[in-house]
């Protein structure tokens, strides 16, 4: 016995449809319990057979209903074999409304051996043989592709997913199949599906969605077709997509590595060919882009010959303008090779040397334009001069070579070629001339030619004026299909001339010396400097030819003439001295040659053995000296000769006869040279020995002095008078020199204070006196100095102060004969208070320095007008104390108060460093104040800018305790010159004194209140479940900057007890800060009022400081229980009518359904097939009955 069970639960009006390899039979149940059907007894087998006949009669019937159309067979057709074989699973038909229509079990068709499909799924299948047709006789290409598309995605599926057995690959592609053919033919289903414990919901989901997506993914690119086979039964078709499409990519390359390899300014990146479908390439087919490996990416052709033509160069490369085959194979990929070649430009920088100066190709000088070297740099890359890699790509160094041009004027050019070449890399070539790559280029001069300097050399293109200095970088760009340099290509390199200058020095003859005897100079010499260089030289803007004078300079007073470190250009030249110096004679000059090898160098020709060597000019004075009115000659009187440039100073004594003279024939030179005693005794001016055949002066001016002696006592001697020697070998006769008698000379002075005029000074660190004296009888043009110094008249002693005297001096040469002059004295008078100081003086006549003759004094101890009296200095202090809040004198007790003290100082000394020092005191103690165990003191330093000032010091301190005390300031001044040492010099403590005292006063907080109705701000408020209480507190007395937390809660005044309400009070808090003495805050209640209906509720408030949140003092409360601004009243709750139960409304029926449709469409073959399967429903429902029954 064979027993058949089916895993399905059926419900009423559910339909179940088994399938076999004849035949379809369908079962309709009403029961809603799962079924078994069992083969037992013949007689059951028998009447199964009726009824499988009866149905198969119905469902022919309804086949004739279908809708796929058919084919006629015609006999001379081909005949195909048919025919399933194995099941593959079951089938599950899904209705639009997702119920499932019906279930079967599917068999694998073949047409020949070779899979087929159903694709007519309402008629049923039987073995045999058809006809087959082109399926595009049937179906549009489309439709055929995408059946065709569908199984071949299944096939792929499966072939890459393991445990799909082929059975179920099959029914995967049987159900796509359904599925398509139901979207093209109309089928009333909106799915068909395999069972899911056949086929996992999972995997069909993703094979039918897979299946859509590869369907509209691949259209085109494979060749899609299909055949229909028609006969007896159900219809079969075989659909085949077979690929049509091959790969096609290019290759890319460079044509010249040695350029592209590496560089940057390359890249076979971005190379855009096109493809097409002609040889003349106008239809485009496809673009491809190469990537950085010169690969372009795939692109999918039919199988076909294909043309590929360079669209677009990838950068640095020159556009391929061939066109290339490329032929594609189904399902391989067809790679074309191509390659591109570089953009590089042969058009090379040429450089020109030329002198800076000139801007010509002529060096000056013994200097060459020819063998400059540069150094050339190839960089890979685009760089600007900021950015340049470490290390160049390549490096060649090439110089200038002397080219004769086609003008035959000689050049010195170098470019890059071999020619030019020193040294450095190959030279990069294409075709087999010498060119540069893509990049970047730089020249720079790496060595200047002779007799020029690397220094300052610029580049320039003609043209232009922009100078290039250093560094020239240019770099090689693409412009369209060529490689352009930027800039010029031709350059000139301007090198600037070597240049240096000479310095000759000029020495006198007799000393060898670089410094002038007497008043002679050597200052203003002039030399010649002449060009020895058969290139002409530019000196200060002017060409100079061989042996032409190019410069001439002059000495300065050291006997140095000089060029400028750069006047002479590189060469040989000759130094000629063409005037001789002011003094001295022109003999002995000789001509000195040298050469300017080394830039901004002096030559030096300042040594004795390239020096100029002349002779100075020397002469002779005398004369006669006579007594006036007698006119007697006078014997042995010493005259000074001094030269007024060099100081050197001699004296020469008249004879018996009153005459002198400096010349050898009177007396040599050599004799007693310089002994100035006797008249006999030789002068000589200079370093040099003395030599006879000279005069005794050299070229000078000389001061002629008369000095004091025996001979001309009591008379007034000559004045000083001047003499210029200034001819060679010339004696000066300076006639007769007479005397007259001279005057006596007196003194009066008066002492006073500089600042103030007055007699008396107050003691200070720095006092001045001044001194005025008035002097009679002076010498018309005579030098004199006076000295003074100061006495204690106590002492009569010289005063000392730190051990040093205190005295001055005062040097004038009188312009008349009374004059009026002032002396000062400066010094610390400190410590002298109470002192007389009197002033003494001592006129000295200086006519020779060496030896003063005091010729006046006044020394009187007793002379009032030479006194000065040095009083005691005494300085007062007045002093104010008040708040610096309010300015009075009462101060409110606080954590922080501030008295400022207010200080009139009087008697200070100007330009003194000071310290005040204060501090307070309590009165009622006579005691200093401490604050926390710390006096509170402060001090003050400054300097007096005036004898009296005003000045503030300020007391900052915590005054929380110090209600009803009196606070003194006292007060000290000290002088701070000496830091280490401070001197009290005032003082003020005085604790009665009340200018110096303030009241501290006890800080009193008010409060004021007032409660309400948070809601509508009335003094009345409903008995409801949440109600707000605000109550608005103005407190008074505050102190600014203080932490407080004001506390209130809720009082029932009935019962003056604390508010409960849930057995918890009604209270509140804030914390604030005070910004000011007097603040209106808010706190805030909210409870619940409904069982508090005709009560009153007094808000009761504490403040505390909270400046310290752990020990926080209550400082004011306001607690009246009969305070009606802090009430607010609970209104009574009225009583309401009860309020009926609310009825239920009934809903109103919602009705459900819908009318009838008119105009029913249904088919009539569908009605009478439904009628037929009814009956046969019937029908077998009765044959089950009967049997049960008999069981029975």
């Amino acid at each position: 016995m064979r027993l058949v069970f089916c895993n399905f639960y059926f419900f009423k009006y559910k339909s179940f449809v088994t399938r076999n390899q004849d035949t379809r039979t369908l079962w309709t149940f009403r029961n809603e319990r799962p079924f078994y059907i069992s083969e037992r007894k013949e007689n059951q087998k028998i009447m199964i057979k009726i009824m499988k006949r009866l149905l198969t009669g119905v469902l022919t019937l309804a086949t004739v209903f279908t809708t796929l159309p058919t084919t006629v067979v015609h006999a001379a057709q081909t005949q195909y074999w048919t025919e399933s074989a194995e099941r593959v699973g079951i089938v599950e038909k899904v209705m639009n409304d997702g119920s499932i229509g019906s279930t079967f079990n599917e068999g694998h068709m073949t047409v020949e051996g070779e899979d087929a499909y159903c694709i007519d799924i309402n008629t049923n299948f039987k073995n045999g043989y058809k006809t087959r047709a082109d399926a595009s006789t049937r179906m549009s290409a489309d439709q055929i592709a995408d059946v065709a598309l569908s199984i071949e995605y299944v096939k792929q599926y499966t072939d890459s997913h393991k445990g799909i057995s082929s059975q179920h690959a099959y029914l995967l592609r049987q159900l796509v199949v359904w599925q398509r053919l139901s979207v093209h033919l109309g089928w009333g289903c909106d799915n068909v599906r395999a069972a899911y414990d056949e086929i996992p919901k999972a995997i069909q989901d993703e094979v039918f969605a897979g299946a859509k997506a590869f369907v509209k993914e691949n259209k085109g690119r494979y060749d899609c077709y299909g055949y229909i086979y028609s006969g007896e039964g159900q219809e079969l078709g075989q659909f085949y997509a077979k690929l049509a499409v091959g790969n096609g990519k290019i290759q890319k390359s460079s044509s010249n590595t040695g350029i592209t390899e590496s560089n940057d300014c390359y890249s076979i990146t971005g190379a855009t060919y096109g493809v097409y479908a002609d040889k003349s390439c106008k239809e485009q087919l496809a673009t491809l882009t190469t990537d950085n490996s010169g690969s372009t990416e795939t692109v999918e052709l039919k199988a076909a010959t294909y043309y590929v033509k360079e669209t677009k160069a990838p950068k640095g490369f020159q556009l391929d303008k061939n066109v290339y085959t490329l032929t594609v194979k189904a399902g391989e990929t067809a790679t074309l090779k191509v390659s591109d070649t570089p953009k590089v430009t042969d058009t090379l920088i040429e450089l020109f040397k030329i002198d800076m100066e000139t801007s010509k190709a002529d060096p000056q000088g013994n200097a060459s334009l020819e063998g400059a070297e540069f150094v050339w740099k190839y960089y890979d890359g685009y760089y600007t001069k900021d950015n340049l890699p470490a290390e160049p790509t390549r490096t060649w160094t090439t110089k200038t070579k002397a080219e004769k041009g086609s003008d035959n004027a000689i050049h010195y050019i170098t470019r890059l070629a071999d020619s030019y070449k020193v040294s450095g890399d190959s030279f990069y070539t294409q075709n087999g001339t010498v060119c540069l790559p893509l990049g970047t280029i730089t020249v720079e001069e790496k060595s200047a030619p002779n007799g020029y300097l690397l220094e300052g050399a610029y580049m320039q293109a003609a043209g232009s004026s922009e100078q290039i200095k250093g560094l020239y970088v240019a770099q090689i760009t693409e412009d369209g299909e060529l490689a352009v340099l930027s800039g010029s290509n031709q350059y000139s390199v301007s090198d600037k001339v070597i240049r240096g200058g000479v310095k000759i020095q000029k020495r006198d003859f007799e000393t060898k010396d670089t410094k002038a005897q007497g008043g002679a100079t050597l200052k203003d010499t002039a030399f010649a400097i002449i060009s020895l260089n058969d290139n002409a030289v530019l000196v200060d803007g002017k060409l100079y030819k061989k042996n032409e004078t190019v410069k001439t300079i002059h000495t300065g007073i050291d006997g140095i003439a000089a060029t400028d470190t750069d006047t002479l250009p590189f060469g040989k030249y000759r130094l000629e001295e063409t005037s001789a110096p002011e003094g001295y004679l022109t003999d002995g000059a000789k001509a000195v040659e040298f050469a300017v090898t080394e830039n901004g160098k002096i030559v030096d020709l300042t040594d004795e053995e390239h020096s100029i060597y002349n002779q100075i000019k020397r002469g002779d004075i005398e004369g006669v000296k006579i007594a006036a009115g007698t006119h007697k000659r006078l014997a042995n009187v010493p005259f000074r000769i001094t030269s007024k440039t060099t100081g050197e100073s001699h004296v020469i004594v008249t004879d018996a006869n009153g005459q002198f003279s400096t010349s050898a024939d009177w007396v040599s030179h050599t004799q007693n040279t310089n002994e100035g005693k006797t008249s006999e005794d030789g002068i000589w001016f200079g370093t040099s020995a003395p030599d006879d055949s000279k005069g005794a002066l050299p070229y000078d001016t000389y001061t002629i002095e008369e000095l004091c002696c025996d001979s001309n006592k009591g008379m007034t001697l000559i004045p000083a008078f001047d003499v210029v020697v200034s001819r060679d070998k010339t004696v000066i006769d300076l006639g007769t020199l007479t005397d007259e008698y001279e005057p006596e000379i007196t003194i009066h002075t008066t002492a006073a204070d500089k600042a103030t005029g007055e007699k008396s000074i107050v003691a200070g660190k720095s006092v001045t006196i001044v001194d005025t004296v008035t002097l009679d009888g002076l010498k018309k043009g005579t030098k004199y100095q006076l000295k003074g110094w100061q006495m204690v008249k106590a002492e009569n002693a010289q005063l000392l102060v730190d051990g040093k005297p205190v005295e001055n001096d005062y040097t004038f040469t009188a312009k008349k004969s009374r004059m009026e002059i002032e002396m000062t004295f400066t010094f610390n008078a400190s410590a002298l208070g109470g002192s007389d100081l009197v002033t003494f003086e001592e006129l000295y006549d200086l006519s020779n320095p060496d030896e003063p003759i005091k010729v006046a004094e006044h020394k009187d101890i007793e002379d009032d007008g030479q006194t000065v009296t040095i009083t005691e200095r005494v300085i007062t202090v007045h002093t104010t104390a008040t708040s610096k809040t309010t300015g009075e004198k009462m101060i409110v007790a606080g954590k922080e108060v501030t008295i400022v003290d207010t200080v009139t100082l009087d008697g200070l000394e100007t330009g003194t460093e000071y310290q005040l020092k204060g501090w307070q005191m309590v009165k009622s103690e006579n005691a200093q104040l401490l604050v926390d165990g710390k006096p509170v003191e402060n001090d003050l330093t400054f300097t007096a800018t005036d004898s009296k000032m005003g000045i503030q010091i300020e007391f900052t301190f915590n005054a929380s305790e110090l209600a009803g005390k009196e606070l003194v300031t006292f007060e000290e001044l000290y002088d701070v010159t000496n830091p280490d040492e401070p001197i009290k010099v005032a003082e003020h403590k005085d604790i009665n004194d009340k200018g110096q005292t303030v009241t501290i006063t006890e800080r009193i907080i008010t409060m004021h209140t007032t409660a309400c109705d948070k809601a509508t701000g009335e003094k009345t408020i409903n008995a409801d479940k949440e109600v707000t209480i605000v109550d608005t507190v103005t407190l008074d007395g505050l102190e600014t900057g203080t932490q407080y937390q004001l506390k209130g809660w809720q009082m029932v005044k009935s019962k003056n007890a604390q508010l409960l309400v849930g057995g918890k009070p009604v209270e509140n808090d804030l914390t604030f800060t005070a910004t000011d003495s007097k603040m209106e805050v808010q706190i805030e209640f909210t409870f619940n009022a409904s069982e508090l209906g005709g009560k009153e509720l007094v808000t009761f408030e504490e403040l505390y400081d909270v400046t310290n949140p752990d020990e926080p003092i209550k400082i004011a409360e306001h607690k009246n229980i009969e305070d009606e601004g802090q009430t607010v009243t609970v209104k009574e709750q009225p009583e309401s009518p009860a309020t009926p139960e609310e009825s239920n409304t009934p809903e109103t029926p919602n009705r459900t359904g819908s009318s009838p449709k008119t105009g029913d469409n249904t088919p009539l073959a569908a009605l009478l097939a439904m009628l037929g399967i009814s009956s046969a429903g019937l029908i077998f429902a009765a044959h089950k009955r009967f049997y049960k029954k008999k069981a029975d």
